[in-house]
């Protein structure tokens, strides 16, 4: 499979690691179908007092999950040019386009779920810094 993304440093925050397209990426297009671990919630006081607890995504009613792959590093915009999926059947998380994105730009999603989504995500996950 073409992956059209690469890890690069952001130049909008402040260095930190993000996703950036390889080739020009054409809206609708699918970036990357990652592969992902599940977290029951029973585990997730365990896990909330590690690194990762800034990675995890919601997944269903009884996990939380830890996207494996490039597109587990992507980074929030209240505008995103990308948006993500939880595919149930395959147990990945599928990430698209929802605009043209060229090469070297970097492709972000919104936390809150929607590519246009304005309202506040929690300091926690702006406040990373890795």
């Amino acid at each position: 499979m073409d992956i059209p993304v690469y890890i690069g440093r952001s130049k909008t925050l402040h260095g930190i690691r993000c996703v950036k397209a390889s080739r020009d990426i054409k809206a609708g297009e699918l970036i990357e179908s990652c592969p992902i671990i599940m977290i029951p919630f029973s585990e997730l006081e365990h896990f909330d007092k590690t690194v990762l607890t800034y990675y995890n995504y919601d997944w269903d009613e009884n996990n939380d999950a830890i996207v494996l792959g490039y597109c587990g590093l992507t980074n929030h915009s209240p505008s995103a040019n990308a948006r993500y999926d939880c595919n149930l059947k395959t147990k990945c998380m599928d990430y698209y386009a929802v605009k043209d994105i060229k090469k070297d730009e970097e492709v972000f999603i919104n936390y809150n779920g929607k590519p246009n989504d304005e309202s506040s995500i929690e300091s926690y996950y702006t406040n990373y810094k890795y």
